[in-house]
């Protein structure tokens, strides 16, 4: 079978569009009045989104320095126990 998820979700997209539209058009208001509404709401939609994004953003900042910060963290202590294991012989190797 053929995968549709994608026409199926355009469909819908434009379904909802022209509903959109239609209610529009068909709105008791006057063209002013539903312009200015059109607008307000706009401009909530867009600051929830920006909101909501900027978080998501601070999240993912969060996610990838807490996964680098380990992976860093567990080289420097692998390297460091390392080298001061083999400084620390070899010196004290070479001094006895």
């Amino acid at each position: 079978m053929k995968d549709n998820s994608g026409k199926i979700l355009l469909a819908m997209l434009a379904g909802a569009s022209a509903g959109v539209i239609a209610g529009l058009l068909m709105a008791p208001d006057t063209g002013e009045v539903t312009r200015t509404s059109v607008k307000k709401w706009a401009g909530k939609v867009s600051k929830d989104l920006e909101k909501n994004l900027q978080i998501g953003l601070d999240e993912i900042k969060n996610m990838s320095g807490d996964t680098f910060g380990k992976s860093e963290e567990s080289n420097k202590g692998g390297s460091n126990t390392g080298t001061t294991g083999g400084n620390a012989t070899g010196s004290t190797s070479g001094n006895a």
